[in-house]
């Protein structure tokens, strides 16, 4: 099938291949309305539509960006995604979705196919502290990385996350509010930055209410590598009982605890309290009552990212040091 060409375009308007391009690119030259309302219909008559390639070469860049996920299954993930994507669209920017499964090896691999792919920019929501280096090489080659929802500490990009530390803070303290004496954090990583944060913020809650935090253990399930929140609730259980107040690092991991409980026979939230979750969905406004829900405000995560990378592929002057955008979270109290 033939496909039509610039040039194809520029006889049936009657006009050079130079001014078609002036038309397509609004510039640099500008062309007259009689002229560019020849060409636009000369376009949509031949149905032409500019080669993707051709534009990015004289163009320098493909208007595209990468997004590197963790997975693309949890809520807040997807919803974080589409949102992003609505930024960039708006923009006139592409997004190539990718995930590295929690998967530091993976997480090079696709890294290199992205930059492979000639992406302006990354989004870039990292695994772990692992790739370090690699971070620093990309950014060191001048390719523009934000990392968003969870960063690398020492690598000079720009971050964008939720204020994991304070929200996770403000939900204990809700707990020990509550009257909880015997606390338990579970947290779904001991690597990842938003994890990390997460039980630094239960931990300070503690020792603010005068709590020796080593009291009140945390338990890290791997749901990346197929750990199960049930299985260690269980072991948990049997070593120590049931404790009064549990704080989840993620809304998955509020759903499997509170399932896990009651088939254990404990009332939640009559026995025990469970907050957490760093994600509002819609199960939980068919509870009665509601559960205590910390919500992450991925809108405002997601124009952040946006933001900040597209100043750096368009080299906004002064191009600013690292930034980092901590945006807070709100809560769902009962």
């Amino acid at each position: 099938m033939y496909r039509p060409t610039r040039n194809d375009v520029a006889k049936l308007a009657k006009v050079s291949s130079a001014t078609v391009s002036y038309v397509l690119n609004n510039g640099p030259r500008p062309v007259s309305k009689a002229t560019r309302a020849r060409v636009q219909a000369a376009i949509k008559k031949l149905k032409y539509h500019p080669h993707a390639v051709a534009r990015s070469l004289s163009r320098g860049r493909t208007q595209t960006v990468g997004f590197l996920a963790p997975s693309l299954l949890p809520a807040f993930q997807a919803h974080l995604v589409d949102a992003v994507e609505e930024n960039l669209a708006r923009r006139g920017y592409g997004l190539i979705i990718a995930s590295s499964h929690e998967d530091s090896a993976h997480e090079i691999q696709v890294l290199n196919t992205l930059v492979s792919r000639g992406v302006d920019g990354l989004l870039l929501v990292p695994t772990s502290s692992g790739n370090v280096e690699k971070f620093h090489e990309l950014v060191g080659r001048g390719l523009p990385l934000v990392f968003v929802d969870r960063y690398v500490a020492g690598v000079p990009a720009d971050v964008v996350t939720t204020d994991n530390v304070e929200a996770a803070r403000h939900a204990t303290h809700y707990l020990l509010h509550k009257g909880c004496k015997r606390l338990l954090c579970i947290s779904f990583s001991q690597e990842a930055s938003s994890a990390i944060d997460r039980v630094k913020g239960f931990r300070e809650a503690l020792s603010e209410h005068g709590l020796n935090p080593q009291a009140h253990p945390v338990l890290h399930v791997r749901y990346a590598a197929g750990e199960s929140v049930s299985e260690r609730l269980r072991a948990h259980l049997a070593r120590s009982g049931a404790p009064d107040g549990i704080l989840c690092t993620t809304d998955g991991f509020v759903i499997e605890t509170v399932r896990f409980l009651r088939s254990q026979g404990i009332p939640v939230p009559g026995q025990t309290q469970v907050t957490g979750g760093f994600f509002v969905s819609g199960w939980n406004e068919i509870l009665d009552p509601p559960l205590a829900i910390v919500s992450q405000n991925f809108r405002a995560i997601a124009d952040h990212a946006v933001r900040f990378l597209l100043e750096r592929i368009e080299e906004v002057e002064p191009s600013p040091a690292p930034r980092i955008q901590l945006v807070p979270a709100t809560y769902l109290h009962e």
